[in-house]
């Protein structure tokens, strides 16, 4: 690379939204440049579990984006020309308590009529929906069939093919270290290899945000968790039909109470066979990307409760990734007011759905300055943050087991 390029856009992070950004960028015509500090999908979407899920929507703002964004993958392998082993699939979430429900019931009575299936299912109706399921001991479940699964990896690149096709300049090991703002205009950015000029900085940098903006002087309310998962070896003989999830949880301690780890159920299983077993949770204002000592074995518990067989399973795999929620359960998307030329577009609560209407809102905000495609108002990075119906935290080592985490 040399020295000093210029570009019409630059877009730092190359996880899913990146990349679909660069996509829809490239595709209006724009030279690109698409910095990522490491490889592609160094962060939680190389790490994400592929689900293209609405159920989980943050429900008073949320809803038509995700809805528009769900509704892209209809088409979105034939617009990419490639699979990226996309599915329709439902959710089933098994609740052990009536208090589980009702902290559910609010969600319930809104998402149907947004035009989002999601139903409570009393015990006995579980086999039909899920055989493998023991429905002895629950209250009953929660049941969303408006759901979809991808191969996270496979759609990140699937974007990045056609952006590639289309003029895009991919530029990995490459870390931003600065901006260059003259007088509240963005210039570009300093990166270890050189500086990188243009008008217009995207930050789909997640996890990374908030470190990114102290460098010009925002603390942008985004916090951070190590999310775990992993995957067994194949089970061909055994197939299960949903996304798994389960409102029961483990509290672990890993170095005393302040450092505590949170586990849940969320078990898929992939086309030839694996089970995809998720997540341990473990917040903390860091990026660190190893995982804790007792998450396996805390995940492995949550999963052979409800599925004995699984006790017999190898796990091939384990990963973790710093991840981020918002206290109020919305993204930082859209222009940053006191510096023209810069856009954010971080810490979606669901970045594998929202990252096709991600491309889009973006690209409208480079083309007019401003996105009639969905009201992104209340996802101002500058907006005053509530808290949402759900709170990505451990609590308390003593805390129910009726957090909401659906």
């Amino acid at each position: 690379m040399k020295k000093t390029t210029t570009f019409d856009v630059i877009i730092v992070g190359a996880g899913v939204v990146g990349c679909s950004i660069a996509y829809h960028l490239t595709k209006a015509g724009y030279k690109v440049a698409l910095v990522e500090q490491k490889h592609v999908g160094t962060g939680a979407s190389g790490a994400n579990f592929g689900m293209v899920q609405s159920n989980d929507v943050e429900i008073k703002h949320s809803i038509p984006m995700v809805l528009k964004g769900y509704s892209r993958f209809d088409t979105l392998e034939d617009e990419l020309e490639m699979s990226m082993e996309f599915r329709r699939t439902a959710s089933l979430r098994l609740l052990s308590s009536e208090s589980q429900w009702e902290n559910s019931r609010e969600r319930s009575e809104i998402l149907p009529k947004a035009g989002i299936p999601y139903e409570y299912i009393p015990p006995e109706r579980i086999p039909e929906i899920e055989p493998e399921v023991d429905p002895r001991g629950l209250f009953g479940a929660t049941y969303a069939s408006y759901q979809g699964q991808v191969n996270p990896l496979l759609l990140m690149w699937a974007f990045l093919r056609k952006a590639n096709l289309q003029g895009l300049h991919l530029l990995t090991y490459t870390e931003v270290t600065g901006f260059i703002i003259e007088s509240g205009t963005m210039k570009g950015v300093i990166t270890n290899k050189g500086d990188l000029l243009g008008g217009i900085v995207v930050l789909a940098t997640a996890a990374w945000t908030r470190q990114l903006g102290k460098l010009i002087g925002y603390d942008w309310n985004i916090h951070t968790f190590r999310a775990s998962a992993m995957v067994t070896e194949r089970f061909p003989g055994l197939k299960i039909r949903n996304i798994v999830t389960s409102a029961d949880h483990i509290e672990t301690e890993i170095n005393g109470p302040d450092d505590a780890e949170l586990t849940v159920l969320a078990l898929t299983q992939t086309p030839e066979g694996n089970f995809l077993i998720a997540q341990a949770d473990r917040p903390g204002e860091v990026l660190d990307s190893s995982i804790s000592h007792v998450a396996p074995q805390a995940m492995s518990e949550m999963a052979t409760r409800f599925f004995p067989v699984l006790r017999k399973a190898r796990i091939l795999r384990t990963w973790t990734a710093p991840t981020t929620y918002t206290d109020d359960g919305m993204p930082l998307l859209g222009l940053v007011n006191d510096v023209k030329g810069l856009i954010l577009a971080a810490s979606f609560r669901s970045a594998i759905v929202n990252s096709p209407i991600a491309g889009e809102v973006v690209t409208q905000l480079v083309d007019k300055g401003y996105c009639d495609i969905i009201d992104i108002n209340p996802f101002s990075p500058h907006r005053k943050m509530e808290q949402a119906d759900a709170v990505y935290k451990v609590k308390t080592t003593q805390s129910s087991s009726e957090n909401n985490t659906d």
